[in-house]
């Protein structure tokens, strides 16, 4: 009897699915901002993420109706753009360079910009599917079986790779150029 109604409200998902990307353009204009975001948290290169959002709204265009309801639409969208992106990492190595990601809305100060860089590189340090896990968690606000649903691992994997990744983002911080500024030494 369970099965039935965990079906009705795939059914329902997958419905409401269905009529959000009805008019696949509306979607589009609705989701960009945050895939394009998402790809450029992970590859951190303006180009190749606009290239890597592009591909993931051709292959979710392409998808649609292979989509099965049980994940919202954002997360499935998510899922293809993560996806992407790790698969364009995997082709092209990243070239090392800080570039401005438009995660933060800080005030452009001398501090906050060192800060930021500081962070950026740290971020550019983490491997691809710890930086994904940085991402989804940290600026989408993914819970862990979410994240693990988009990166296709297990959530006590996603709790292992946001652990190391923290570890390491604090290390690379405390001990990177301006260290004595944040910590006061």
């Amino acid at each position: 009897m369970t099965s039935g109604a965990d079906l009705g409200h795939i059914r329902s998902e997958a419905l409401a699915f269905r009529l959000e990307i009805a008019d696949f353009g509306a979607f589009y204009a609705q989701t960009y901002d945050l895939a394009y975001r998402t790809a450029m948290g992970i590859v951190r290169d303006p180009a190749l993420a606009a290239d890597v959002t592009q591909d993931a709204y051709l292959a979710a265009y392409r998808q649609r109706d292979h989509f099965r309801g049980d994940a919202p639409s954002r997360a499935w969208l998510h899922r293809i753009v993560v996806n992407q992106a790790l698969a364009a990492l995997r082709r092209r190595r990243p070239t090392g360079q800080v570039t401005e990601l438009a995660l933060a809305s800080t005030p452009d100060h001398a501090a906050g910009t060192t800060s930021q860089l500081a962070l950026l590189a740290a971020l550019d340090a983490l491997p691809d599917r710890h930086r994904a896990a940085v991402v989804l968690r940290y600026y989408h606000d993914y819970d862990y079986a979410t994240i693990a649903q988009i990166l296709e691992t297990s959530s006590t994997n996603v709790g292992a790779m946001l652990s190391r990744a923290l570890d390491r983002l604090k290390i690379a911080l405390d001990t990177g150029p301006g260290a004595s500024d944040r910590t006061g030494r």
